[in-house]
């Protein structure tokens, strides 16, 4: 009989530190829906428009975090390129394992890194030049704006 009391009120005290586990990320899910608290989201990189022309201005910056990048003349893409060079869907940019690379999606007139057509996916490093249509992008690592203070 005394072992029942014992294992009910560990069972009790399990039960209670799991309600408040529970109403805790629940206030705190609700505090980040209301911007009171921010999520770390992590970025992998940005790409600055270095030559736009008249369909994207200089220095412009996209930036690249965990689900990536898609680039092309679709509305669907992530970064919509109105040049007539571009393919619907053109580009994609992901990050995988602390590496991040592009991949030509089959286009017509192709992506180009540091000016040689890819034709499978290239890992992108600091400084690469990543052409695509007529626009030029830089690759690079971001910072982290508020470590700049």
């Amino acid at each position: 009989m005394q072992g029942i009391l014992v294992l009910g009120r560990i069972v009790f005290v399990a039960l209670i530190y799991l309600f408040l586990f529970r109403i805790l990320t629940a206030l705190l899910a609700d505090l980040q829906l209301k911007g009171l608290i921010r999520k770390e989201e992590k970025d992998f990189g940005s790409l600055e428009v270095l030559i736009g022309g008249e369909l994207l201005p200089k220095g412009r910056v996209f930036r690249i975090d965990h689900k990536g990048l898609t680039i092309g003349r679709g509305k669907n893409n992530d970064v919509v390129l109105t040049d007539h060079f571009v393919s619907l869907d053109h580009a994609r940019i992901s990050h995988h394992k602390g590496v991040t690379t592009i991949e030509d999606l089959g286009s017509t007139n192709g992506t180009w890194v540091n000016g040689e057509r890819i034709h499978s996916p290239v890992q992108l490093v600091a400084g690469d030049y990543v052409k695509i249509g007529s626009i030029t992008f830089q690759y690079s690592r971001w910072q982290n704006e508020s470590s700049k203070l």
